[in-house]
């Protein structure tokens, strides 16, 4: 029985743990923007070229890309 509560414990720890680490990145990120933390990630090479280059089609998006439910895109 006490192995179970052991367990929830742990549990609650790393989830209060990865939400700690999500506000910070955040707020990092909020503060740097996205664009430069994205630079910094393609040329200290931490992330593989092709994943950056996926990042990099939607950081780079403009509004003019989307399109909405009622657009007629024929």
């Amino acid at each position: 029985m006490e192995k179970d509560k052991k367990l929830d414990k742990n549990i609650v720890y790393y989830v209060l743990g990865g939400a700690a680490v999500g506000a910070i990145a955040g707020y990092i990120v909020k503060k740097v923007g996205l664009k430069n933390v994205v630079n910094v990630l393609k040329t200290k090479k931490i992330i593989p070229d092709n994943l950056m280059e996926t990042i990099s089609e939607f950081t780079n998006k403009k509004s003019s890309d989307d399109y909405d439910l009622d657009d007629d895109i024929s």
